[in-house]
This record gives C-alpha cells, structure tokens and sequence, in this order.
C-alpha cells in the first residue's frame, strides 16, 4: 500500500472491527498505521445504528469520532442516484446507501475498504484490498 494512501472505510469493516474479530482487527490495525482513515456520514450512522444498546452507541460514537468524516454533497445524492439506477438498468440491485458511499468515494478518488460484495459492481470504484 502507497504510504499515506487514503481510505474509506465501510461500515461492514467497522462492524467486524468493534465485533472484534481477530482478522478485521488485525487488518485494520494494519491499515491505521500506514494510511489516511476515512468514514463518511452514511457510514457513521450505519454503524452506529447498529449498537446494541446505549452503553455501546456511545463507545462506538467516541471511537468513530476519531476519524476524519468527508461530507457528502449534494452531487453524491445525484450521483448515488444514477450509480443506481444504471445498475437496476442491468438488472441489478444494491442498496441506495451503497451507492451515496460508492459515490463519495468516486468524488474524492479514494480507495474503500468493504466486505461487502454488493461494491464489486460498481465501476470507477476504486478497491482497498488488504
């Protein structure tokens, strides 16, 4: 990996991590040390919604705070939008959230880091692969 490379890291990465998951710890322990996290807002609130409960949303919160958020902007939304609707155009189908990531991502020319296959289909989406 390009030192100081710049990544956005999906919330299915973030979920594993706080889940402690020995191989999602490890690899983004690796990761922390040798490039530029990123979360976005629709990230934040995936995973933060995920908490179980107050105590954890908490934690979780603070530990997210930690990490420099790029904003979307009203162009993500459009271009979530069309990201969308020309894969529905081929047939398929991925999560509108999915595509506002996908789209930051695209705008600031960032790598993303994701377990998440739905991502593969994507085109111009740059990939984190550890």
């Amino acid at each position: 990996m390009a030192e100081h490379a710049e990544v956005l890291v999906d919330s299915s990465v973030w979920v594993d991590y706080f889940n402690g998951e020995d191989e999602a710890v490890e690899r983004l322990n690796f990761l922390i040390h040798g490039a530029r996290i990123l979360v976005c807002g629709q990230i934040r609130q995936e995973v933060l919604q995920g908490s179980r409960d107050e105590k954890a949303f908490a934690k979780v919160e603070k530990q997210m705070a930690l990490w420099e958020s790029i904003p979307e902007e009203p162009a993500d939304f459009t271009e979530a939008a069309h990201l969308f609707a020309r894969l529905r155009w081929k047939g398929m189908t991925i999560p509108p959230s999915d595509c506002l990531i996908a789209a930051v991502a695209i705008r600031k020319n960032l790598l993303l880091y994701t377990s998440d296959a739905d991502f593969d289909e994507i085109p111009r989406l740059r990939r984190y692969k550890p």
